[in-house]
């Protein structure tokens, strides 16, 4: 009879010891606090030592480390990295139950787990409990992400995939414990709605929807993050809260920790945008092959289409080596220079290799600054690698004149590196899953980068006159209007002010020539919090110890912080030894286990190759002719050996889909034009101008989505628009009545004014994608004869 066990294994044919998870996460406001259990019982006759690694995200502060051993309570204590770890051999190699929780040595959010010595038949139940702050998405919802997909990270030093001491893989379908998961939301607004993202859940209010509890309908399959979406009355109104410390703790926990979350408002007259150096660095890697890199394409199209007139840019590829569009650095943003970043943009796939960062930033940084065009630098990668350290430092270094600006595709990707990089660059960062919807993401982080960059900015503090204070982290966040800030202050002798007392933070600055001010204004009354897992004293902790180790501060001064907070850093471990239990004479054996973990099936192409960017590039580019020979390679695991393979990719397939698509997309303009004539014919004045889309199903969502996609891709640097013939395919009009709206025959003007009409008409609620565009159309049009009327005047005219 066929064997019917399935999942991970020892190598006596065992099942992995884990047998059930419990998740409990307690939000407040934007910050989440994160209880996770694991039951383990070891069914095998010998002690076994069980590792697992785990992703957390970057920004986490990973504070406890439990267990609960035959009816004993053991708590870990933070140590050095290196003494935790001698601890840990020691107890090992007597043969006593120890566990070992510590960050990987190469990337911020990974973290390995070893459970040793756990005796034959013998249970325990590891607690962790971490931290975080939640991301706000462009639509105003705030975002808690679960992660619970590993991917292996590429290493440039050995050209290779580098598994973080690797931890078997399982199927999603085969994992053979249980998950539970609960959620509870409170905070100072009221609820508006709480739904999952690609999950099943049930919500239950509170009376006033103050509080929500919120639990899986559906068992949970391990094939990308858990999220949960929750929107608030108002995310933009100041989070403040005041956490009292603990008399009888010791130094950071002791003292009270205020953190003021709010968001800077823009200034009436600050330019939206100005001129400057923008250049595009897309992972065209193995591990992107799929939707990741069509999601790359995607951003890329957007960020050329809402580059500022008067600019410079560059677009850059990357893999095992790099490709750079303009071969001695950036070049005029004009047509002819976007015909040829565009035509790359469609033939960019997912064939240059590893994952090799660090040379085409290299590569940036070397070329000589342009005089007043500040330089935007713009990352996309599913950010796979291990030397990330050495990444952020190379960011850090030259963040005085390059800003830098990420974007993290797919479930997985690398917090540490996608945000440590935005972080020593002065940027931001958005992370964009398979099944997301990029544009909105990529247009926040562009308006962003195209605020002129702010300075002499300070901080000032009104506080009664008994309070101290310790602003954390020490350095001023840098300064991006419409983005949420967030400030911890250390706090000591609050206990003796009137809780009433009127308190404001006050940031100031300039942007160009041109001074700012935002002020927030709170009371020690509000917001205050108890309790004995500090959350806000702990992300105090660990923004603190970010800031540490981007400047490079002595080891000593990061663990100082670390184990005041008993928050773990890279130089720091929890470590537990069972002291009462009696030592066995036996030696444990080693199992790999997952934990709330998949190891994604992506890969790299682990080839090599030299930089490659000539004149004739270009011109290929030019005259739509560019073929490169390239190769793919497929890899399956069996048993967790890489086969590897390598296989000419087919240019007659690639040629057969293009014209399928070409075709189909041909009948669809052919059927539209078909329709508008038929209902022309039948007396219907407006039916060639009717833009009129009944969503019926998601294919037809999908198919308006790729309309809005290639209007956008025919737009010129300016901002205006050709009235081609495939644009008026693509409106489903004919250009007489098109231009019988407009009293003017400059056909550019025609068809810009359409264009803005339609998409205000049919994609209005998606305009936050499209409103840059919108903008340098508007622009454009100022600027024409349009014969005494305003631009406004001819939008409504053809809209009516």
């Amino acid at each position: 009879m066929a064997d019917k066990r399935q999942g991970l294994i020892t190598s006596a044919g065992k099942t992995v010891p884990l047998k059930e998870i419990n998740v409990s996460v307690s939000i407040n406001g934007f910050v989440a606090d994160i209880q996770s259990t694991s039951h383990y019982v070891n069914d095998e006759v010998s002690p076994i030592e069980a590792i697992f690694v785990f992703p957390v995200d970057d920004q986490s502060a990973m504070y406890k480390f439990e267990v609960d051993i035959d009816g004993r309570h053991l708590l870990a204590e933070c140590h050095e990295k290196g003494q935790a770890r001698e601890i840990y051999d020691d107890a090992v190699s007597k043969g006593i139950t120890s566990l070992l929780l510590e960050e990987d040595e190469s990337s911020g959010d990974i973290y390995r787990c070893k459970l040793g010595n756990l005796q034959p038949k013998g249970e325990a139940k590891v607690s962790m409990g971490f931290v975080t702050e939640l991301d706000i998405e462009p639509d105003g919802k705030v975002k808690f992400t679960l992660p619970t997909i590993l991917n292996p990270r590429y290493s440039p030093n050995i050209g290779s995939l580098k598994l973080v001491e690797v931890a078997g893989c399982v199927a999603p379908n085969n994992i053979p414990y249980r998950v539970s998961f609960r959620l509870t939301i409170r905070g100072s607004q009221r609820i508006k709605g709480v739904q999952g993202k690609y999950i099943k859940v049930d919500v239950e209010y509170d009376e006033d929807r103050k509080e929500a509890k919120v639990s899986l309908d559906d068992e949970f399959k391990f094939d990308h993050d858990l999220c949960v979406l929750m929107e608030y009355d108002d995310s933009s109104v100041p989070q403040i809260i005041l956490e009292k410390g603990n008399p009888d703790s010791e130094e950071l926990l002791r003292q009270d920790v205020l953190m003021v979350n709010f968001v800077l408002t823009t200034p009436i007259d600050i330019p939206k945008t100005s001129p400057g150096e923008f250049i595009f660095i897309i992972d065209r890697s193995g591990s992107m092959e799929g939707k990741k890199i069509q999601n790359a394409k995607e951003a890329l199209l957007l960020f050329l289409k809402s580059i500022p007139i008067d600019s410079y840019f560059n677009v850059i590829g990357f893999g095992s080596g790099f490709e750079s569009l303009f071969p001695y650095g950036s070049d005029k943003y004009n047509d002819e220079n976007l015909t040829l970043a565009l035509n790359l943009q469609r033939r960019i796939s997912a064939d240059l290799g590893g994952t090799e960062i660090l040379s085409p930033l290299q590569y940036v940084y070397k070329q000589k600054l342009i005089d007043n065009f500040p330089r935007q630098l713009f990352l996309l990668t599913d950010g796979e690698v291990s030397n990330v350290s050495e990444v952020v430092k190379l960011a850090k270094a030259n963040a005085q004149h390059t800003r830098v600006f990420t974007v993290g595709i797919g479930h997985g990707a690398s917090t540490a590196l996608v945000r440590g990089l935005a972080a020593a660059g002065k940027g931001k960062e958005v992370f964009v899953t398979d099944t997301e919807r990029l544009q909105p993401k990529v247009i926040s982080l562009l308006k962003c980068a195209m605020q002129p960059a702010a300075t002499e900015v300070e901080m000032l503090w009104e506080l009664p006159p008994s309070v101290t204070k310790i602003m954390i982290p020490q350095e001023l966040p840098y300064v991006y209007f419409g983005e949420r800030q967030i400030v911890f202050l250390l706090l000591s002798g609050t206990d003796k002010v009137d809780p009433t007392h009127t308190c404001s933070l006050t940031l100031k600055g300039k942007i160009i020539s041109t001074q700012f001010e935002h002020k927030e204004t709170f009371t020690f009354h509000v917001g205050k919090e108890h309790g004995t897992s500090f959350p806000i004293h702990r992300l105090a902790a660990r923004a603190q110890i970010r800031q540490l180790q981007l400047n490079d501060a002595p080891k000593e001064q990061i663990m100082l912080v670390s184990k005041a907070a008993n928050v773990i850093s890279k130089h720091t471990a929890f470590v537990m030894v069972d002291t009462k239990e009696q030592a066995m004479s036996c030696c444990s054996k080693t199992v790999t286990i997952p934990h709330v973990t998949l190891y994604s099936n992506q890969y790299d192409i682990l080839d090599s190759r030299s930089v490659r960017c000539s004149r004739s590039i270009q011109s290929a580019l030019m005259n739509d002719s560019c073929a490169t020979k390239s190769y793919a390679q497929y890899a399956c695991a069996d048993d967790l050996q890489m086969k590897k393979f390598c296989v000419p990719k087919s240019k007659a397939s690639g040629n057969f889909l293009g014209k399928l698509y070409d075709g189909i997309r041909r009948h669809f303009r052919k059927d539209r034009q078909d329709k508008s004539q038929t209902m022309l014919q039948a007396g219907v004045d407006d039916a060639a101008y009717d833009y009129k889309v009944e969503e019926s199903s998601p294919s037809q969502a999908n198919y308006n989505d790729s309309i809005l996609m290639e209007i956008i891709k025919l737009q010129k640097f300016q901002g205006l628009w050709d009235l081609s013939r495939e644009l008026i395919d693509l409106l489903g009009a004919q250009a007489d009545i098109l231009k019988s709206h407009i009293p003017t025959q400059d056909d550019a003007v025609v068809a810009t004014v359409h264009v803005i009409a339609w998409l205000r008409k049919h994609h209005l609620e998606k305009r936050s994608e499209w409103q840059m565009l919108e903008e340098k159309a508007l622009d454009w049009l100022q600027r024409q004869d349009l014969h005494g009327c305003s631009v406004e005047e001819l939008i409504s005219n053809v809209t009516m």
